[in-house]
């Protein structure tokens, strides 16, 4: 051990036991005011290797971590998704996060995700930084990101920036800086998004006593829900969590309340399925064993939730609670399930394909393997894929991409264990639109693929 630690570090380390790099994640629990109950998660989440939680996501159930692991007991630098089983028990097998053009020329990093999942922001030492500095990096698929992206010389120093933390309300960043104008060591500060470039930042405010000491204090956390904000000091020799009230407590999630029903009877539905996640990723799955199920929801963050049974066509309700709105209660939903019959659809969000190719983009897998869940759930469910497009291009051209991606769709779920002998295809090009084609955000609808039921 002392030598793979003498690897990461590049320089020996004779004692693993007491190196920095020997860390491991554990877990508190409790309320937003107290946290009483402390455990240490065995492995996968914690291994012989650095393990580092460094973010939440909008899924309350996956988190991403500092490293990249493989199975055979390899280690890159690099994030991991990781998420609690269904159970809530254990955790699953750290799955790589891709960033463009990722590197950092020494070993510390750290970074946040914004509450609705679309925003990195990453410091680490890069060939356009001083030292480290804070960078954006913006969402383009599932556990896929763009290149790291400088925030500039006001949010950024000729010192170190680490540790940032994006607020629920997307705007405000708390960060620790070793800038000068401190009070000592790397000390807390914070400043606000002027625009939605995520480029333009008001100059960093150094945080009010008794947050910063003549110590290094990091690792800024704030928490809209009691107000506090948790932070990392060495002001008493060790570094330990402290936790200052710096806001009134507000509730930053509702419950809701939610009804499966059936579209046409609207009688309940027993045993169906939600899946649940924030818009464009629902990959949490919920059971409502009696036809109805309680959520918590973020404020400001979209929310996709799709019912599903056997013999039945779940529709996608999208939900928003503003984030500037105090609801006095719980929330009430009715999701629907539409009995399968010969000719009518099943309802997909959007699949989207490379620009005029019949390549899937991953971003529309999870779409696809809830169809082909509900395919093998159903064995007697024939389908036709229709692929459609815009009037843009010649005819003929349109007629074979139209065909092209409906197979692409068709291949996707023989590959998930469905049968091509229950799965048709058909091209119709720009024969059937559902809007004009008048303007680039009307054509883009009628670029789109349809399952139509065909026996059942």
């Amino acid at each position: 051990m002392a030598e793979v630690y003498s690897q990461i570090a590049g320089r020996n380390i004779s004692n693993p036991e007491r190196a920095a790099f020997n860390q491991d994640i554990w877990i508190a629990s409790g309320d937003s005011f107290d946290l009483n109950i402390v455990e240490h998660p065995g492995y996968p989440l914690n291994n012989a290797l650095p393990n580092s939680m460094v973010t939440i996501t909008p899924d309350p159930h996956a988190f991403y971590v500092i490293n990249q692991f493989e199975r055979n007991g390899n280690m890159d630098r690099g994030f991991s998704l990781v998420r609690r089983t269904v159970d809530s028990i254990g955790w699953s097998f750290p799955k790589p996060v891709e960033i463009k053009d990722y590197y950092t020329i020494t070993s510390d990093v750290s970074l946040t995700m914004s509450f609705d999942g679309k925003i990195l922001i990453l410091s680490a030492t890069r060939a356009d930084s001083r030292d480290m500095d804070l960078f954006v990096c913006f969402k383009e698929g599932e556990n896929k990101w763009g290149a790291p992206q400088h925030l500039g010389n006001v949010i950024n120093s000729d010192r170190r920036e680490t540790t940032p933390f994006l607020s629920e309300d997307n705007e405000t960043l708390f960060f620790s800086s070793a800038r000068s104008g401190g009070v000592g060591g790397n000390d807390l500060y914070t400043s606000r998004r002027l625009d939605d470039t995520w480029k333009n930042w008001s100059s960093p405010a150094l945080l009010f006593d008794p947050m910063n000491s003549k110590f290094d204090d990091s690792q800024p956390y704030f928490n809209m829900t009691s107000g506090f904000l948790y932070f990392t000091s060495k002001r008493e020799g060790n570094s330990d969590i402290y936790r200052v009230r710096i806001a009134p407590p507000q509730a930053t999630e509702l419950e809701v309340v939610g009804r499966v029903l059936n579209a046409k009877s609207k009688e309940l539905i027993r045993d169906a399925r939600v899946y649940y996640g924030a818009s464009g990723d629902p990959h949490n799955v919920l059971l409502a064993p009696d036809g109805t199920f309680r959520l918590k929801i973020p404020k400001g963050v979209k929310f996709d939730l799709i019912p599903e049974k056997g013999g039945f066509s779940g529709q996608t309700e999208e939900v928003l609670f503003r984030r500037d709105y105090y609801y006095f209660r719980e929330q009430y939903i009715e999701l629907l399930l539409n009995p399968m019959e010969v000719n009518s659809k099943i309802e997909l969000r959007p699949i989207y394909f490379q620009q005029s190719k019949a390549i899937i983009l991953e971003e529309s897998y999870g779409e696809l393997e809830r169809l082909a869940t509900l395919l093998l759930e159903t064995p007697t469910l024939h389908i036709r894929i229709e692929g459609h497009t815009d009037n843009i291009g010649k005819a003929e051209d349109l007629y074979r991409l139209s065909e092209e991606r409906a197979v692409a769709l068709r291949d996707f779920l023989v590959k998930k264990g469905c049968s091509p002998d229950r799965i048709e295809t058909k091209g119709f090009g720009p024969k059937f639109p559902i809007n004009a084609n008048d303007s680039e955000e009307l054509r883009s609808k009628n670029r789109r693929v349809e399952i139509v039921i065909t026996k059942i």
